[in-house]
């Protein structure tokens, strides 16, 4: 019997990739996708199982062929996608940036109430709907500059039967005329506000903002730390920019 090899993925920064933490992660999914009897559960439990790797001159193996669910929700299809969306963010907002030097990133975050499977999906269509009716009223269109959304659903376990907390994450791209006065400057009050109205919710939602700074212990400058945190989040990820 030839002799077991373990395979270890690092970045170029030398970081070891959590290959393991994820699809443990999947193979969780695709259990709650069998106990409501979704056909696509024994797929989903397949993902990432076989891999070909092929060696280059120099001896190190690179990831050649494998299969993927590129089931919605999957940890392991979504962690893949999220590195690659950070990395074509980066550059995307490094161009933004280029051509409207004052202008300034603020991280939006809006919640609903936690849902049901059998609900979840026409809940994220109208949620997809509200953000575009927030875009188009007057304080938001006159001050923003474009924007990137992605949308976080994350599952309670503790519950009897599995509730589904889902969210957006809203990278937004603003004058820099917006921070002058209250004519344009929008509190975390009126975004509630205009979340709300929107969403035509009967409660006040839990919605937050904040300006986006450079994390300093971390080394990293605002701009790739904004593009880092709203590519990580599972769900789509959408992006306009003028």
């Amino acid at each position: 019997m030839a002799d077991r090899k373990v395979l270890v993925d690092r970045s170029q920064s030398g970081k070891v990739r959590p290959w393991r933490e994820h699809k443990l992660e999947n193979l969780q999914y695709g259990d709650y996708l069998q106990m409501l009897h979704y056909k696509k559960a024994h797929r989903v439990k397949e993902c990432g199982e076989v891999l070909r790797f092929v060696e280059d001159k120099n001896g190190h193996k690179k990831l050649a062929q494998t299969w993927f669910c590129h089931s919605r929700l999957c940890p392991l299809c979504n962690w893949r996608r999220s590195m690659k969306q950070s990395n074509q963010l980066t550059q995307i907002l490094t161009e933004a940036v280029k051509q409207r030097k004052t202008g300034r990133f603020l991280f939006l975050t809006l919640t609903v109430e936690n849902t049901t499977g059998d609900l979840l999906k026409s809940e994220l269509r109208q949620m997809g709907r509200a953000i575009a009716k927030i875009f188009q009223y007057k304080k938001v269109a006159k001050n923003l500059l474009g924007y990137v959304r992605s949308t976080e659903v994350t599952i309670n376990h503790e519950a009897d039967q599995p509730m589904y907390h889902h969210h957006m994450h809203v990278l937004l791209f603003m004058k820099s005329s917006y921070f002058t006065g209250t004519d344009n400057y929008i509190s975390q009050t009126e975004w509630t506000r205009y979340w709300q109205r929107a969403m035509k919710l009967a409660y006040v939602p839990v919605v937050n903002v904040e300006a986006v700074k450079p994390n300093v212990k971390r080394q990293k400058n605002s701009l790739l730390a904004s593009a880092q945190e709203t590519a990580k989040y599972p769900g789509e990820v959408q992006r306009y920019f003028n």
